[in-house]
């Protein structure tokens, strides 16, 4: 039987509603009502709880005990990755059921329960990580001379935990330029760390020239 939910779209350039809205309504065709689309233009850079739309949406679910959302995909939902993070979990922690149209990450697409748990733990996760890149390195970390000698080679930019949280939200489809400034490295860092994952790994912005190698 299908469920009745509300559509949240957020988008940046002229024609990218009409793409979402029919996204959205091929992926609810054989699961959701659609009882209303929300939608707001040109506010990525504004928290979402923050929007006209968004809060207009919020209110009629509260007054009307709507539980499922729906959107595009996570990654459009702000275009500060900390704003959209904050967003998905206070619907989470209200009990809402957040669903993505495409990109979707989570799995679980017809047992809200289950999704609802998936997404929390990402959050945790998540959180665990913030809270991990907050703390000040350890004295002994920031020390490069020892006995009147130079530490061998460059520190790594990212450790082993910092790097297993940038493949996860490269796979919530977050930007290479988002993610330089989330965990503050360059384009070339993210660019080695990526070139192990070539599904990860996309298009870079711009033109750019391959240069032939000296073997070919």
């Amino acid at each position: 039987m299908k469920k009745d939910a509300v559509v949240y779209l957020n988008t940046k350039r002229k024609g990218d509603f009409e793409v979402q809205k029919s996204e959205v309504e091929n992926y609810c065709k054989y699961r959701f009502n659609i009882i209303n689309i929300y939608h707001d233009h040109r506010m990525s850079g504004v928290p979402p709880e923050k929007r006209e739309s968004f809060r207009e949406m919020m209110e009629y679910c509260d007054a009307y005990g709507m539980q499922h959302i729906i959107l595009h995909n996570l990654c459009e939902l702000a275009k500060n990755p900390e704003h959209s993070l904050a967003a998905l979990k206070s619907l989470i922690d209200d009990d809402y059921v957040v669903h993505c149209a495409t990109k979707d990450i989570f799995g679980a697409v017809d047992d809200p329960e289950q999704r609802q748990e998936l997404i929390a733990n990402f959050l945790d996760f998540m959180s665990q990580y913030r809270d991990a890149a907050g703390k000040p390195t350890p004295s002994g970390a920031k020390k490069t001379v020892k006995k009147g000698r130079k530490t061998i080679g460059r520190p790594k930019a990212l450790n082993e935990g910092q790097i297993e949280a940038l493949l996860t939200v490269r796979r919530t489809g977050t930007s290479i330029s988002q993610i330089c400034r989330m965990f503050d490295v360059s384009r070339s860092t993210v660019s080695k760390i990526l070139s192990e994952y070539p599904e990860l790994k996309g298009e870079w912005k711009g033109t750019r020239t391959e240069t032939p190698s000296e073997n070919e």
